[in-house]
């Protein structure tokens, strides 16, 4: 299963935001008030900015943050993780902030993340002038390849792994096994580092969903040496971010509205939809069904097998469906 870098990027900057900030705006962290909690407005930006071209190629994320002083004063953090050349991003950037300065009537911090090799497209500013006018806007910026591997592993604060982990695709090894090895000394690392486990999750999925494999058997190999070396379950953020991506890319067009059914019924059926449909794509271990729908996987291969009866198939046909799928992601 491949996942598109704009919704991971959104998934793992909403379900880190406290490290992200503290990564990129170190200052600003001092007088936020996190007891306050921190509003995503991603829903108003897409209503300010509906027709972005290539909007899947840009990950935006839109908070609203209150600070310490007392007052209701709170910020608009506009983030651009940019990967790819695009001569008009400056421009976009600032008509981005001119839309929400005009909707919100706020000040607007923008930071432009910038996770390709090119310098030329690196903008730091969008300029305009015209007989005498003269129009300027500055944002901030952060360049991947200013700041290396190695310098990356040695910052304690949580993102920064993630920034490592973006190495991936700025340098991506010349084979499916040398990205295999990469991808697994990274997760060691990060288990060594002194991060909470539940962030640690989402990391690797960050890592494993970053730069997918071209091998499908060395896939299969990495899902497996992901379950033995982590046991790792993906949390709720980046989870619904994944299956949000599969979803708009038409492989899963049920999955959410599964997961809600099952939540809203305080039944299993809701989430039998989902193991239903993941199965069907062929892409899913029954280990990754169980960390997907929260359940055991003895229980997920019960559903199943209750499913494929009712389909008409004997218990020994249904067993050996069932047993033939598995040894595709075991071999």
């Amino acid at each position: 299963m491949q996942v598109s870098k704009d919704a991971l990027w959104k998934g793992i900057i909403e379900s880190l935001i406290d490290d992200f900030l503290a990564y990129f705006f170190p200052d600003l962290v001092k007088i936020v008030d996190f007891d306050r909690g921190i509003e995503f407005l991603d829903t108003e930006l897409q209503k300010l900015i509906p027709n972005s071209p290539g909007h899947r190629r840009h990950a935006d994320k839109l908070m609203k943050v209150y600070l310490k002083n007392g007052k209701e004063v709170w910020f608009l953090i506009h983030v651009e993780v940019q990967g790819y050349q695009d001569q008009y991003f400056a421009r976009r950037m600032f008509e981005c902030i001119y839309r929400i300065r005009d909707r919100f009537q706020r000040k607007v911090i923008g930071l432009a993340i910038y996770t390709d090799w090119d310098r030329t497209y690196h903008f730091k500013a969008f300029e305009e002038k015209f007989f005498g006018t003269k129009l300027t806007y500055e944002f901030n910026t952060y360049v991947l390849r200013d700041h290396s591997p190695a310098e990356l592993a040695k910052d304690p604060n949580p993102f920064a792994a993630v920034m490592e982990a973006a190495w991936q695709h700025l340098n991506r090894p010349v084979d499916d096994q040398s990205l295999r090895l990469l991808k697994l000394d990274m997760i060691q690392r990060l288990k060594t580092r002194n991060i909470p486990r539940e962030k640690i999750s989402l990391i690797i999925d960050f890592i494993h969903y970053f730069v997918p494999f071209t091998n499908s058997e060395i896939n299969a190999n990495f899902e497996q040496d992901l379950l033995t070396l982590s046991n790792t379950v993906t949390t709720m953020g980046l989870r619904e971010a994944i299956l949000e991506d599969v979803k708009q890319q038409g492989i899963e067009q049920g999955i959410e509205q599964g997961i809600e059914q099952g939540i809203e019924q305080g039944i299993e059926q809701g989430k039998l939809e989902v193991i239903l449909k993941l199965w069907s794509t062929h892409e899913f271990s029954l280990e990754k069904m169980a960390m997907l729908v929260d359940l055991p996987v003895e229980r997920v291969q019960e559903l199943i097998l209750t499913h494929l009866q009712s389909e008409g198939m004997t218990e020994e046909m249904a067993l050996a469906s069932i047993q033939t799928y598995q040894e595709k992601f075991s071999n």
